[in-house]
């Protein structure tokens, strides 16, 4: 039989007094039993059940944040059908059947903007409509509600079975009714799909496929012109500092001028691709997205003693060529893949690749005032915004508070994501040796223990003679420690003295793990996730799980654990980033190659792919590259050869001019080096540069007037991790990268030329021209010491000033000086100083860019 109505309201508290909320009702008209809301055939009842579930959908998105399980304005709960018939402090807000008599619709849709409910987020005229619609029909409760947060459950269909499906095909999705179906035509949303490879009119001219894309575009543009090959010189010069971060040499440009084999070029790309200084340089461009850095951040900045293992991991990575797909297991999930201290190298590289997870600020005096709390939401508020944009291109930081203001994200998919990432812990205890040096390290501190003990019985030994001479045989008064040092005779404090002596140097001896900076699962009491109101950790709401972006995959992710000692959430989260259901990571690594080799990527804003980011300028090309990557078994470096020996690659820079009349050319333009590739190259060029790579960071002398404003300096702590402690002098030319990378206080030079801030992930490098630049060249202490450094090695190779002209432009802009320049150089030698000739090359154009 059907249940007699009851009527619910609810009602908020404003500052204006008491408002009926609207969005925040629902109101159960008319329940049925088992028997009368079974699934009916009818076309009649299939849109009927689809209306209700759409219009309860509604309003669980919008209110069970004030209205569920953890918080109940006004007495009411809409987090069930027991709940919601309840009912809430005040009167009925529905009538079923009449919309225009239901204070919700007079609320939501005919109040004054003061008093319209939501207050901050009025619902939309789609869902308002939606709600009139359901309220009119009777306002019957759904079978089966999609929802987000925790009632995000695969439902049944209208048709008798199956789970809500993706937004872009099942009407039921939460992101589908939540938006109401709009926010759907994102390009990123799309499967990603192999192109055919188009065909082109101008058939000579490509060299792969890349080609073929960018040349049918041109081909569709206006003004055709294809532009000519770069002159060996630059073409060389180009492909190293984007391969190595480093010059080639003056030898090796001028083997390539006068080469007339047309496969020298790929041969030079074939060296440089696998040259150490490649990981360096793209481990680089890695480390600014993930926001690398060797302290905490926050007011003390603390040094990270171990944080280079991960920085030092990233790089080896990219010069192995680790697959992408494992590179992100190994960084979400490593220590899920080996699931207890390392066996082998494998599984060192898998649990220092954790170290992903733990490089983001992280505020070590939060315990001296109690909030820990705040410290662990920022750690996962942090993990999960740097996830999405580092492998997913989606600003989650947008949903962190509310439901995403253009992306098809709700508020609860923010969560759902930092879900995986709940049971997380720091794991500095793991050792990272291999089980031979861990027995090694156990026995050597193991024998050291037994002297110790050793003398720890003639201490105590000692000790029982003095109280014994204290406290006659047959009484029992207890003796102090104190008490004893005072009855300590001459000749005992000297043993006591020796004894502890011996034991200091003792434990001195005993043999140290190796550690690194880890995270791992908590084995038990994991924390529960919720949806925080506003983002406030004080403000918890509705529960979640773990899952993807409701807009693909709105249902239960299950979950496989890993390992005894593992939830195997993480490991989870890796598989799925790297499926080929996936549409965003693949895309998203692509685009950041094609980025650093042309300065912009196909995707203009390579950490949004969203509503308010770029759209590609060459979808088809940005999805053959994924698939290409993908097929090739995720090979970064196969993908990028074929960027880099592309007719598109190889073309001359040109002019702002003709640039401008040839649309989407992505012809190279003359950039400035980046930060680390300028400092680099003036170290090459004095023959200053110490090319070892990795190892514990090297810290470079700073202006004193840098240390005196810095009040972590001047406050270090008996660990000595604020200070800032400047390794040797002769060994501070060591890469850009291996210099240390503080959050609070960069390297002066890196700084001017725009290195980023590491706080957040950089997406892209910016590339300013002011003045301090030049000042920096011209006056700073860096260009100085190599100046003078290269002049020493000119003059010892030759006396002749002629010659010496030439060797200074050889070493510093890889070419011979012109006949004009030659003569130039020469009078200027005579009023100046050889290293004066040397600073002035260093400090031209020439060699601060490249084409």
């Amino acid at each position: 039989m059907i249940r007699s109505k009851r009527n619910v309201i609810v009602h908020l508290r404003t500052r204006s007094g008491l408002r009926l909320c609207a969005a925040a009702v629902v109101v159960l008209s008319i329940c049925f039993p088992p028997q009368v809301v079974a699934q009916s055939e009818s076309a009649g009842q299939r849109a009927e059940e689809e209306l209700a579930s759409r219009a309860v959908a509604i309003l669980q998105v919008r209110c069970f944040s004030c209205h569920g399980a953890e918080k109940s304005e006004s007495g009411l709960r809409l987090d069930s059908l027991e709940h919601a018939l309840g009912g809430g402090d005040q009167g009925a807000a529905i009538v079923a059947g009449n919309a225009l008599d239901s204070l919700l619709v007079k609320s939501i849709r005919d109040a004054g903007e003061d008093s319209r409910m939501p207050p901050k987020d009025p619902l939309k005229d789609a869902e308002i409509d939606v709600i009139v619609r359901w309220i009119t029909a009777g306002a019957r409760w759904p079978v089966a509600s999609a929802a987000t947060g925790s009632e995000m459950k695969p439902a049944s269909s209208m048709d008798g079975g199956g789970a809500i499906g993706n937004a872009l095909e099942d009407p039921r999705n939460p992101i589908r009714v939540l938006f109401g179906g709009d926010r759907l035509e994102l390009w990123s949303l799309r499967p990603i799909e192999r192109p055919a490879i188009p065909q082109v009119e101008h058939g000579e001219w490509p060299r792969n496929p890349i080609d073929n894309f960018v040349l049918a575009e041109w081909e569709r543009s206006t003004g055709l012109e294809i532009g000519a090959v770069a002159e060996p010189r630059a073409l060389a010069m180009r492909a190293a500092f984007d391969l190595t971060g480093l010059p080639p040499s003056f030898e090796e440009i001028e083997r390539f001028a006068n080469d007339g084999d047309t496969q020298s070029y790929e041969q030079l790309i074939d060296r440089w691709l696998a040259d150490p200084s490649y990981g360096v340089r793209w481990g680089r461009m890695w480390l600014d997205v993930v926001r690398y850095s060797d302290s905490n951040g926050f007011d003390w900045d603390e040094f990270r003693p171990q944080a280079w293992r991960y920085r030092d991991y990233v790089v080896d990575a990219w010069n192995r060529d680790l697959p992408f797909d494992q590179f992100t297991r190994e960084q979400l999930a490593g220590d899920e893949l080996v699931g207890g201290p390392p066996n082998d190298e494998l599984d060192q590289q898998r649990w220092i690749a954790t170290g992903y997870l733990r490089v983001g600020p992280h505020d070590n005096s939060s315990p001296l005032f109690n909030e820990q709390d705040r410290s662990r939401a920022q750690l996962m508020a942090d993990l999960t915004e740097t996830t999405g944009s580092a492998f997913l291109g989606l600003t989650l930081g947008c949903c962190r508070c509310h439901d995403h203001k253009t992306d098809p994200l709700s508020h609860a998919d923010h969560y759902r994501l930092q879900a995986f990432f709940a049971p997380v812990e720091f794991a500095d205890d793991v050792p990272l040796d291999l089980p031979e040096r861990r027995e090694e390290i156990e026995q050597h501190n193991a024998a050291i223990d037994e002297k110790v003990a050793g003398i720890d019985q003639q201490h105590a030994a000692i000790h029982a003679e003095v109280k014994s001479r204290l406290t006659p045989s047959d009484e029992k008064a207890e003796v102090s420690d104190e008490v004893v040092k005072k009855a300590l005779t001459a000749e005992e404090k000297k043993r006591v003295s020796e004894l502890n002596a011996s034991k200091t140097k003792l434990n001195e001896t005993k043999l140290a793990y190796t550690r690194g900076l880890l995270m791992r699962d908590k084995a038990k009491d994991i924390p529960a996730t919720y949806v925080l109101y506003q983002g406030d950790h004080k403000a918890p709401r509705e529960l979640v799980t773990a899952g993807f972006p409701s807009v693909l995959e709105p249902g239960e992710t299950a979950i496989v654990a890993a390992s005894d000692s593992s939830t195997g959430r993480r490991s989870t989260l890796a598989d799925w980033m790297v499926a080929r259901k996936n549409p965003w990571t693949a895309r998203v690594i692509v685009n950041r190659l094609w980025q650093a080799h042309f300065g912009e990527g196909l995707v203009a804003t390579a950490n949004d792919f969203g509503v308010t980011g770029a759209r590609p300028s060459h979808p088809e090309l940005l999805d053959w590259l994924a698939s290409e990557l993908i097929d090739s078994g995720w090979s970064i470096k196969h993908v990028q050869r074929l960027i880099v020996t592309s007719s598109v690659y190889r073309q001359a820079t040109l002019s702002a001019q003709v640039e401008a009349r040839v649309a989407k050319s992505y012809r190279k333009k003359l950039r400035r080096l980046e930060a680390e590739a300028l400092r680099d190259r003036i170290l090459t060029a004095s023959g200053l540069l110490d090319r070892r790579i990795g190892g514990p960071p090297v810290w470079p002398e700073i202006p004193a007037e840098i240390l005196q404003a810095n009040p972590a300096f001047l406050d270090d702590n008996a660990t000595k991790t604020k200070g800032w402690y400047p390794s040797p002098a002769e060994s501070q030319a060591v890469r850009s990268l291996f210099l240390v990378q503080k959050r609070t206080v960069r390297i002066p030079f890196l700084e001017t030329f725009d290195l980023p801030d590491n706080s957040v992930s950089c997406a892209r490098r910016e590339s300013s021209l002011v003045a301090p630049q030049a000042l920096t060249l011209m006056n700073g202490v860096q260009v100085e010491q190599a100046s003078e450094a290269m002049a020493d090695l000119v003059a010892a190779e030759s006396g002749d000033v002629q010659t010496q002209v030439a060797i200074v432009f050889q070493r510093a802009l890889l070419r011979r000086p012109r006949s004009a320049e030659l003569e130039l150089a020469k009078k200027f030698l005579e009023t100046h100083s050889l290293p004066e000739l040397c600073r002035a090359v260093l400090n031209t154009n020439e060699f601060a860019f490249v084409d």
